[in-house]
């Protein structure tokens, strides 16, 4: 039995999307009008060309969970395993893929038009399309099962430290702390685990930031949604992309430098850009901020130290140890607890090499325990006079 018109089409649309995508401007948008043009004359009634149409341009066997506002990421583990996150929770579905080319046709159309590449040369691919929805897509022969394909739902709304404490993920002494914390420019990390809220933490935060302040931002890709008034945002461009040069995350931070920032904020370290970030930290952008990811804020200490080693081999431990201790201030460790829900589960003040724990979920959830003196100190100079009374710490704006 040879190949079916819906097939036909499927192969055809794989091959000229490339193109399509390439074409400036909206020609992504002129798809529909396209592929009626590719049906006329098919002899197929409206209602099945309208179901073809909308199984060929769409998300395919995904539209309906992409519909369903409950549902936070989509994993699809092969064409045969499609799972859903929901209130924190995975679950099955029974959605499935007819065979592997449908779902790298699938694939291809979420990506087109992004500027992002994937193919045999390129298998692996992160991309954020029109709507905030993160992708990640991987191909054999380096994904064993056919391929893989997760999305990331942005949330319909951005989370303020407040909208955070209400919801119980920051309690409401850590929550001042930390809004003094960034009203007083101290330096921050939001370190956890993939899905723990870094992100979701470190917007909340960012927009904590004055209106009379710059905030310039940096992502691998662009995830981050700051309710600001003055943030201008940046992404890297993948090797090969469009056939043009590369630009990754240590290139798009010495550019950064350049552009007047009051605050930096780094979506996410996990390279060698660590050195750049640190460096910005110690020399004259106070305030800044960035995740890592890491099971503790010790571990996000020693992983940001290793990362700036792989940027500078040549200087001994004991410098780099020197310039994170003078470089970050603030630790805050997000995590998932046993029923899914996002929560802030560790806060730690460096003073120099001292660690201060001035919060911890795990020990004494409610006790919020006085500050190293330097973030005080640097709360002081900026005109933040923090202090531990909790009738002071009564509300979070």
């Amino acid at each position: 039995m040879g190949p079916t018109l819906a097939d036909r089409l499927r192969e055809q649309l794989v091959r000229e999307l490339p193109a399509l995508a390439a074409l400036q401007p909206g020609g992504v948008e002129r798809l529909p009008a396209i592929l009626d043009s590719w049906l006329a004359g098919s002899g197929m009634d409206p209602e099945a060309t309208a179901g073809l149409a909308a199984d060929l341009l769409g998300a395919g066997p995904l539209e309906a969970l992409l519909a369903d506002e409950r549902i936070t990421e989509i994993m699809v583990n092969g064409p045969g395993d499609v799972r859903v996150e929901v209130d924190g929770r995975l679950q099955p579905t029974d959605v499935r893929f007819a065979s592997e080319p449908r779902l790298r046709a699938v694939i291809d159309r979420l990506l087109a038009g992004t500027g992002r590449r994937l193919d045999e040369s390129m298998p692996t691919v992160d991309a954020v399309l029109a709507d905030g929805t993160r992708l990640n897509a991987v191909l054999p022969p380096v994904a064993l099962a056919g391929p893989l394909l997760t999305l990331r739902r942005p949330r319909r709304a951005t989370l303020s430290l407040a909208d955070l404490v209400r919801l119980g993920s920051v309690p409401r002494a850590v929550a001042a702390f930390l809004h003094a914390a960034v009203i007083g420019r101290c330096n921050i990390v939001v370190s956890g685990g993939t899905g723990a809220g870094k992100t979701t933490l470190l917007a909340a935060l960012a927009a904590l930031v004055p209106t009379d302040q710059r905030i310039v931002t940096v992502e691998d890709v662009a995830e981050l949604r700051i309710d600001h008034p003055h943030v201008v945002a940046q992404q890297c461009r993948d090797p090969l992309a469009a056939g043009v040069a590369p630009i990754d995350m240590r290139a798009l931070l010495r550019n950064t430098l350049r552009m007047r920032p009051d605050r930096i904020v780094v979506g996410e370290v996990r390279g060698a850009e660590a050195a750049d970030m640190v460096a910005a930290m110690n020399t004259g952008h106070p305030g800044s901020m960035s995740t890592v990811h890491a099971n503790s804020a010790g571990d996000a200490h020693s992983r940001l130290e290793a990362l700036v080693s792989l940027a500078w081999p040549s200087v001994a431990t004991s410098t780099v140890r020197g310039w994170l201790a003078t470089a970050i201030d603030v630790i805050v460790q997000c995590e998932r607890d046993q029923s899914g829900r996002r929560v802030v589960s560790e806060v730690v003040a460096i003073d120099d090499y001292n660690f201060g724990a001035i919060f911890d979920r795990a020990g004494e959830p409610e006790l919020l325990r006085r500050p190293p003196r330097r973030c005080l100190d640097r709360m002081s100079r900026h005109g933040i006079d923090f202090t531990l009374d909790p009738a002071s710490r009564a509300h979070v704006a």
